[in-house]
């Protein structure tokens, strides 16, 4: 047994807290019952208030990117709450292994962690070969369950964002979200858990409860870096706040990016000839996974509902404003999505940017142009996030883009 299986064993023998960052509820409560499933005691950080900021603040150094400050902040916030026994807690947050500061973010928090917290590990949950001892081993099961998880999140977020403005009751959608949720956590473990069309079925049924209106309100899209653009957290709620001034907001799944990154293991090898067998294995999970998100889409239009763009139609789209090789951050990804969603018909846009991304402030901001010129009806705020930003601020530059929706 190597050394990083007898240290996840220890984990789940000696029953560890462990601390996950906020970033998608819905998603990481099905997610991390999947994990918690093989034993472990995963616990997600959801902070509210000033706190979790001003701790990043305190930690982090201030040029570090907006989402490396907050969620060092969640954790030392959280762990200092004492309730905990820190013998027997740990953190883990996950990693793209992309050209990014998220790459490296463990060691700036095992830094920070150093002096306040020395017997807390940082732990990792990646695909890309890095933090060898540290990162969350997955076999081939569990990874297929923690895909399924994702479809099942991708599900109910694309369905709760397009009913809940019509919902016949305040608090309708959560009541919603709650039941399907422990519905598909009862079935982890079980044969039914995978069996992702008849679960896909339930949840588009529960939500047809919710009748939509032949006239729709305004949609706006929500693009940008991973974790800003999905955590309420880090964007000041802003979900919330635009479906208070009377629009339909619209995300990309998180299937399209699990897509993106795999998608960018094939170009790897195409273009720098990378390694054969990665671009393999990754371009068998790449056809397992588009299909996944077809059954998906199809079931959704099917529905009478709004589907999320295909993942291939995406690609298109990034292809003729921007070359697929840009890969740092979000990389390409960001201005396919905004072309994508304003050729269906969406062309009100935000773009989430944190303070301290660079890649993400060039495939964001500087494309807005180029973009424009391909599609002039195209409405594009990108929104600047950091921690010591006021929500105030943020919230008058999305008025200025709401009054000229289109």
């Amino acid at each position: 047994m190597s050394e990083r299986s007898k240290f996840f064993k220890k984990l789940r023998k000696e029953k560890y807290t462990i601390l996950c960052p906020d970033m998608l509820p819905t998603h990481f409560d099905i997610l991390i019952a999947v994990l918690n499933k093989e034993g472990y005691n995963i616990k997600i950080v959801s902070p509210k208030g000033r706190e979790a900021k001003d701790e990043g603040l305190r930690a982090i150094h201030n040029d570090a990117c907006y989402p490396a400050l907050i969620v060092a902040g969640q954790f030392i916030a959280e762990l200092k709450s004492g309730q905990y026994d820190l013998d027997h807690t740990a953190v883990i947050m996950s990693q793209t292994g992309g050209g990014c500061r998220a790459s490296n973010y463990i060691s700036l928090f095992r830094k920070a962690f150093h002096e306040l917290f020395p017997t807390v590990p940082v732990l990792s949950i990646n695909f890309s070969g890095l933090e060898k001892d540290a990162s969350l081993p997955f076999n081939v099961p569990l990874a297929l369950k923690a895909v399924t998880a994702v479809q099942y999140g991708d599900m109910i977020f694309n369905l709760e964002l397009q009913t809940r403005p019509y919902e016949t009751y305040p608090g309708q959608v959560e009541e919603i979200k709650k039941d399907l949720a422990a519905k598909l956590k009862a079935q982890i473990g079980k044969p039914s858990f995978m069996k992702l069309k008849k679960n896909l079925l339930m949840i588009r049924d529960a939500f047809s409860a919710i009748s939509l209106p032949q006239k729709r309100k305004p949609r706006v899209a929500i693009v940008g870096e991973i974790y800003v653009k999905y955590s309420p957290y880090a964007n000041n709620n802003l979900t919330e706040f635009l479906e208070k001034q009377n629009c339909e907001v619209v995300y990309p799944s998180l299937s399209e990016f699990v897509l993106y990154c795999i998608y960018n293991m094939m170009e790897d090898y195409r273009r720098y000839g990378m390694k054969w067998l990665t671009a393999k294995v990754a371009g068998m999970l790449y056809k397992h996974f588009l299909k996944q998100t077809r059954v998906m889409n199809s079931l959704i239009k099917e529905g009478g509902y709004f589907p999320y763009e295909d993942f291939e139609y995406v690609v298109k789209q990034g292809e003729r404003i921007i070359n697929t090789g840009v890969k740092m951050g979000e990389g390409w990804l960001i201005p396919a999505e905004m072309l994508a969603y304003s050729q269906n018909g969406v062309h009100n846009i935000v773009c989430a940017q944190p303070f301290g991304c660079l890649p993400n402030h060039i495939v964001g901001k500087g494309m807005v142009r180029p973009l424009k010129e391909i599609d002039p009806s195209i409405n594009i705020v990108p929104l600047d996030f950091d921690a010591s930003s006021t929500q105030v601020n943020q919230e008058n530059r999305l008025k200025l883009m709401l009054a000229n929706l289109k």
